[in-house]
């Protein structure tokens, strides 16, 4: 699996232990997997548990990878690993379940363990997760759950899948949903922190005493102008705070034609009166009845023709005369 962007510090920490990695708090958001897997969050970079089934399971990657995960935040219901062999011996990770689950792979029965022995397990969401829980974009670490309990069930595919149920913990920040109208208060917690090469959800906030310390360090010598300086610290605020807290509003003002913004008073107003289309004249006619009406003149008519009559006939006489010219009678 390749990465776009990879992280340009080591992995110091380890991450089989069981509870929170110091200098990750809750909330934290990642780019990709491989920073998760850099700052210790999860032991994986592609699977989604991660443990030992001995000892019990450390973190588990929420990705929406299997059908029958049902995610409601607080608590959600997991599905192991397994049950995609293909008949060429391959096992994806991607892909319709093709046969049965079982406690024999060693991920699921780190779960199981965890069931039993109650550690903590941290939680990892992604933005592929079809929940209103999951992030925009990237990773995000929501703090460490408990496995109620582990059971064998069937799926939505009509295998037999192993499902586990877990639960949060209480003392841990509020979880964000992908669609929040309201901003959370997490002033009481600890700041998230974004890890990753992209610009985060999460900038560290510089104090006006360090913009202006910033900005007579940078902006040149002691001869620059008032203006300047307000300028930098500006644009020094605009890049280290997030939009939601610059009081920028969110919804755009409609635009003309041309690109202005208009106004409420220009809104309001009604739309400018469509021109009128002036109409064709009218082309000279050629019944000669309307040129009559219009003109008020008799035009002259044509002259009239001789009639042609047929002249009369006498049908017995020339009958009696063929008779004479044939048989030399008139009989």
């Amino acid at each position: 699996m390749g990465f776009k962007s990879i992280p340009n510090f080591p992995k110091t920490e380890c991450s089989e232990v069981f509870g929170h990695i110091p200098g990750v708090p809750v909330g934290s958001t990642f780019e990709n997997r491989l920073f998760v897997h850099r700052t210790a969050v999860h032991s994986q970079t592609i699977a989604g548990i991660g443990g030992d089934r001995y000892q019990g399971c450390y973190c588990v990657a929420l990705s929406g990878g299997y059908e029958d995960d049902i995610d409601k935040g607080y608590t959600f219901m997991y599905t192991g690993c397994g049950g995609r062999d293909k008949e060429d011996g391959e096992k994806p990770r991607e892909g319709p379940q093709t046969c049965d689950q079982s406690w024999d792979h060693p991920d699921n029965m780190a779960l199981k363990v965890s069931s039993q022995t109650k550690k903590p397990v941290r939680v990892v969401r992604g933005h592929r997760l079809r929940s209103e829980f999951a992030p925009v974009r990237g990773y995000r670490y929501d703090g460490l759950y408990v496995v109620e309990s582990a059971w064998m069930d069937v799926g939505k595919s009509g295998f037999q899948v192993c499902r586990f149920l877990l639960k949060r913990l209480p003392g841990q920040p509020p979880l964000p949903r992908r669609h929040e109208t309201l901003r959370l208060d997490l002033s009481q917690w600890e700041r998230p922190i974004h890890f990753g090469n992209d610009r985060g959800p999460y900038a560290e906030p510089i104090s006006t005493s360090d913009a202006e310390s910033c900005s007579e360090s940078d902006s040149g010598s002691d001869s620059d102008s008032e203006e300047e300086r307000r300028v930098f610290r500006r644009k020094v605020y605009r890049r280290a705070t997030p939009m939601a807290t610059r009081n920028v509003p969110l919804i755009r003002r409609p635009r003309d034609y041309y690109g202005a913004a208009l106004s409420s008073r220009r809104r309001s107003a009604s739309p400018p009166p469509r021109r009128q289309r002036q109409p064709s004249p009218i082309p000279p006619t050629t019944n000669i009845q309307a040129a009559e009406r219009r003109l008020g003149a008799q035009l002259p008519s044509a002259p009239p023709q001789a009639s042609a009559q047929a002249p009369q006939v006498d049908v017995l006489a020339l009958a009696a005369e063929m008779k004479r010219s044939r048989y030399g009678y008139a009989g």
